[in-house]
């Protein structure tokens, strides 16, 4: 909050000062060229003054590929694990790392989910009766040497069912 406050009265007095010392004596206003001038070097002196460390973000895309999947029997889940070595310790404990996995076809109904996205089917037997299950794709990252990305897909009914497996798209995204 004080730095807040602060910012403001450091713009506020390099406005008044601008506005009394324009560049022209009969000018009694600040043009606009004048007015983002001064606005820029306050906001530059406030962030220098402050340390300010701006946001930054990397983005990392992964594939993987329907052989890259593994069975887990203990938990009933497929596995995906990849090296993450842009995770870094600072990012880890300060930043954020967010998943997402692509659904459709690239340029024709593509979208674009966040992790974990969860969705619901409904599927007949041979019986005829109709069965519903839930699948859930998710991930997790595990800081290391190096770190990882792991990708999970699982089914309410912890039931392997390999042909169903794909190839997915994935995109990490770190911020810090």
């Amino acid at each position: 909050m004080k730095r807040k406050i602060l910012f403001a009265f450091s713009l506020l007095f390099v406005l008044l000062i601008g506005y009394s010392c324009t560049s022209s004596p009969t000018q009694d206003y600040l043009d606009e060229y004048e007015v983002r001038r001064m606005i820029d070097e306050a906001i530059k002196q406030n962030n220098e003054n402050l340390k300010l460390n701006f946001t930054q973000w990397k983005i990392i895309n992964i594939t993987a590929k329907k052989a890259d999947w593994k069975w887990i029997e203990k938990v009933g889940r497929y596995e995906a694990i990849y090296d993450l070595p842009e995770l870094t310790e600072f990012i880890y404990e300060n930043g954020a790392a967010i998943g997402y996995v692509f659904l459709g076809t690239q340029n024709v109904d593509e979208v674009q989910k966040p992790l974990p996205f969860v969705h619901t089917y409904s599927e007949t037997d041979e019986e005829g009766n109709t069965i519903f299950y839930t699948e859930t794709i998710s991930c997790d990252f595990a800081l290391g040497t190096p770190s990882t990305v792991a990708f999970f897909i699982q089914a309410s009914d912890l039931f392997r069912a390999d042909q169903y497996l794909a190839d997915y798209n994935f995109r990490v995204v770190l911020i810090w």
